[in-house]
């Protein structure tokens, strides 16, 4: 039976969601929580984002505000990134950015890690300062465009960097792959309430390549549900070219992932 609740505990938030990831053990500090450094690096990125959408081309950052942050970070949370434009002016837009973590699956709670006011230019091709265009009459959704199935939530929104190319200058199709791995576990061990392991994917056929700069979205569905077993579907898009912006489905896979118990032993999956 197809399980259609959220996934997610809405975060206390109205800007729209810019960057939604897990962190990795390798994302750590020596206490064992998330380096502020790389939450930093991900609100850059989500800032980023939302001026790039304001301004249809290339920004540079320019002035970031003082960081407070709230609560720590632990591999496994879900951390999530909201970005709103709070003032243009001729070149340059100002953006502030909301973190929030949802971490412990098996009793969801959101908390707020952080916030930051970024400010960015727009730049040309050759790094000069570039005007910005008149304001759309409408403000585009981050996650307008996006034909994905209505049941699908929003698992994972990210944005693969030069050290995920392959020699041919593309995004490695094993990066997408880890990344689709880790969105379909994410709805699997939320209705399990335990960890899970992968067990089955089906084959991914890459309809378009990923590259640098590319916002690649993962969709996950819960399609069944077994005595200890869980299949997910995952679709894959990726959002493109700032100054004329254009969505593209790069893939989809079918997983299944077994729960599993802290001796790694399957595990009951409860009814709901």
């Amino acid at each position: 039976m197809t399980d259609f609740s959220p996934l997610f505990t809405p975060a206390p938030t109205s800007k729209p969601l810019a960057l939604r990831t897990m962190p990795m053990p390798a994302d750590l500090n020596p206490a064992g929580d998330v380096f502020g450094g790389w939450i930093m690096a991900m609100v850059d990125i989500a800032g980023g984002i939302a001026a790039r959408r304001r301004t249809f081309s290339r920004v540079v950052t320019v002035a970031v505000n003082s960081f407070t942050f709230k609560q720590p970070v632990a591999v496994g949370d879900m951390v999530s990134f909201y970005a709103e434009v709070v003032s243009a002016g001729k070149t340059s837009v100002t953006i502030d950015v909301e973190v929030f973590a949802e971490r412990n699956p098996t009793d969801p709670h959101v908390v707020k890690v952080t916030e930051a006011r970024l400010t960015y230019v727009s730049v040309d091709q050759t790094g000069a300062k570039r005007p910005l265009p008149p304001e759309p009459a409408a403000a585009e959704s981050l996650m307008a465009a996006y034909p994905s199935s209505p049941n699908k939530e929003i698992v994972l929104q990210v944005v693969p960097m030069p050290a995920d190319l392959n020699p041919a200058g593309d995004v490695f199709g094993g990066w997408i792959m880890s990344m689709a791995d880790i969105a379909g576990a994410i709805p699997a061990i939320r209705r399990a309430r335990s960890k899970v392991a992968t067990v089955e994917v089906d084959s991914f056929v890459f309809k378009q390549p990923v590259s640098v700069g590319d916002l690649v979205t993962f969709y996950a569905e819960i399609l069944s549900v077994g005595d200890t077993s869980i299949t997910v579907d995952v679709e894959v898009f990726a959002r493109r070219n700032p100054e004329n912006p254009v969505v593209v489905k790069v893939t989809e896979a079918r997983m299944t992932f077994v729960a599993i118990d802290e001796f790694h032993a399957k595990r009951h999956i409860q009814a709901v």
